[in-house]
């Protein structure tokens, strides 16, 4: 009997000409190490520091401190000094050290001249692509870690791009970072039920004082807060997947498709029907 061999794996997507660059001119490290710290040092190479998780203090050469959180980033420039300390004992953070040419060009590229280094707010993009990154340094070696360059490369863009807007230079005060531990809390699982009380306990502080910590940093309560995540993946795994709506309603934590179908209607006037026929009309 003749044995057939298995086809070829298939060929990893082409990476564009900036992505095979930061292949050869970028390197990724994430860390989700416990009590994360460093002392005083310098690279280099420029580095960007995006958080994923947890909260740090970072600290420039001049004694200057930084709070970045998730949806932040820092950007030292090569021979900057500066240590980093973790301020919860989980964190998890991705770092991308830059040949400072290769940094130049992308700034250029964005039309960006000579920005200050420090502190500015992240994306919504530049949160994803260090989530995709954090995968697949995950993941380990094989055709995924070869996407890792794409997604250095769009990372490195888009923090060249956030570059031009102004470094924050506000100091977070313990009411902000108890209401963005909740926030990322709430966004981490959203399966899970809310539960205030308990994580009122676990920062000393009772419920009121955190339900009104949040509402000022969000404008919204707690759960106001997690309705609106829930309703917002809940969207995009109707229009990603081909999971029934009971189930995407259970992946977000609503044990029925009926109050799921509810949510849809009353947030945006679609059906989940609907939302899933909208993917197959894009060009």
């Amino acid at each position: 009997m003749t044995m057939q061999r298995p086809p070829p794996p298939a060929p990893p997507p082409p990476m564009s000409l900036f992505a095979e660059g930061a292949a050869r001119r970028a390197t990724m490290v994430a860390s989700a190490r416990e009590g994360y710290a460093t002392t005083l040092h310098a690279h280099d190479c420029d580095m960007l520091f995006v958080p994923v998780a947890g909260r740090f203090d970072v600290i420039g050469a001049q004694g200057e401190t930084m709070q970045p959180a998730p949806g932040d980033f820092v950007w030292f420039a090569a021979g900057a000094a500066h240590a980093t300390a973790a301020q919860t004992l989980r964190q998890t953070h991705v770092a991308v050290y830059i040949d400072p040419d290769f940094w130049s060009t992308a700034l250029r590229a964005q039309g960006v001249q000579q920005p200050l280094q420090g502190m500015r707010a992240g994306s919504a993009a530049l949160a994803m692509l260090s989530q995709k990154m954090l995968e697949v340094a995950r993941s380990g070696p094989g055709i995924d870690s070869q996407n890792g360059a794409v997604y250095c490369g769009a990372l490195i863009m888009e923090a060249a791009r956030l570059s031009a807007n102004p470094l924050l230079q506000e100091r977070r005060t313990p009411a902000r970072m108890v209401a963005q531990s909740l926030a990322e809390s709430i966004s981490a699982d959203l399966s899970q039920s809310l539960s205030l009380d308990a994580f009122a306990a676990r920062h000393w502080l009772s419920r009121r004082q955190v339900e009104r910590s949040f509402r000022a940093e969000f404008g919204m309560s707690p759960l106001a807060f997690q309705q609106i995540q829930r309703a917002d993946r809940a969207r995009y795994l109707l229009a990603t997947t081909s999971d029934s709506v009971l189930s995407v309603a259970q992946q977000v934590g609503w044990e029925s498709g009926s109050y799921l179908a509810r949510v849809l209607q009353k947030t945006w006037a679609l059906t989940a029907a609907e939302i899933r026929a909208a993917k197959h009309d894009r060009p």
